[in-house]
């Protein structure tokens, strides 16, 4: 008796889109990988430029397709309806945010590598995110990085989420291990998560394991991201789980934004990809302006300040 040869599991990206200033780097790494079959651009465009590039993207590559919802229009709330697309028993599906701004190399390979060794044991898999608050506070207290300065372990921490002086101290020494042939020193090891808020800047989910939760899987109208990372376990009383020797970077939150497009540090992501920036607009620093123009008017910043390095090499 012949039985059939059972289906090769498939990495698909999903990627919430699109900025084309972030897109075009992640583009970079997404289709530069073989590992990827499909990329599925969810189109959550907030303008008609972005909705362009986005179309100049999928006609680039076969393997891009873009999935559109009504009223989808650049807003959080609709990014759960998205999840409908994923579909395919046979694939692993890759949540990457649009402003995922480094994939190390061989990335999807490992990671689909590891997801498929860990089936079952957890709902959703997760590399260690650089500028994630969660994945910092592991950074911290689990790896050969020194932070000086206040973090704590909450996905929305007041100081490393709320603020863009980490992030401005942090990706600059990141962009630097890399360079230096030193990103070992960012890994931590393996952990579990549970009943606790998430940024999902970069999750992975079984097809199949959708496909079984059927309509329970779904987040209702609102934020995907607590539903999936902290109510949905706890429903089910499964954990997540990070893969703390796979890195990305994400750029920013939308707290950081502004200011770190202000620095040249999206630049230098590209830079490091071997890639010349496009032309994107820097917004203008309207309060550093204000305290330029009324310097008697400056107060006090609440805003943290960070001391970040890796750690001496010890002696060979």
């Amino acid at each position: 008796m012949v039985t059939a040869e059972k289906p090769r599991m498939k990495l698909i990206v999903v990627t919430p889109a699109g900025r084309e200033k972030y897109l075009r780097l992640l583009s970079h790494y997404v289709l530069g990988s073989s590992e990827v079959v499909e990329w599925h651009l969810w189109d959550n465009c907030r303008t008609e430029a972005d909705r362009a590039y986005l179309d100049r993207l999928a006609a680039s590559d076969p393997r891009c397709r873009i999935k559109r919802l009504p009223g989808a229009d650049g807003g959080f709330s609709i990014i759960g309806d998205f999840f409908r697309f994923c579909d395919d028993r046979d694939a692993l599906y890759l949540r990457l945010d649009d402003d995922v701004v480094f994939v190390e190399t061989g990335f999807f390979e490992k990671f689909k590598k590891r997801a498929l060794a860990e089936r079952g044991a957890a709902l959703w898999y997760a590399p260690l995110i650089i500028n994630n608050a969660v994945c910092s506070s592991l950074i911290k207290h689990l790896s050969g990085v020194v932070i000086d300065g206040p973090v704590t372990c909450q996905a929305m921490c007041p100081f490393t989420w709320a603020h863009a002086s980490f992030p401005a101290a942090l990706h600059p020494v990141f962009i630097e291990a890399v360079r230096a042939g030193r990103l070992d020193e960012f890994k931590v090891p393996d952990r579990e998560l549970r009943t606790g808020r998430f940024s999902i800047n970069a999750i992975a989910f079984f097809g199949d394991e959708i496909a079984a939760l059927g309509e329970s899987f779904f987040p209702p109208a609102g934020n995907e991201e607590e539903w999936f990372s902290a109510i949905l376990p706890a429903k089910l009383d499964r954990p997540a789980k990070i893969f703390g020797d796979l890195l990305v970077a994400h750029f920013s939150f939308y707290t950081q934004e502004r200011r770190l497009l202000q620095t040249d540090i999206l630049d230098r992501y590209y830079t490091l990809a071997g890639l010349r920036a496009p032309d994107y607009e820097k917004p203008v620093d309207r309060k550093r302006l204000r305290d330029v123009l009324r310097p008697w008017r400056k107060k006090k910043s609440s805003e943290p300040s960070y001391e970040i390095f890796l750690r001496e090499p010890g002696p060979a």
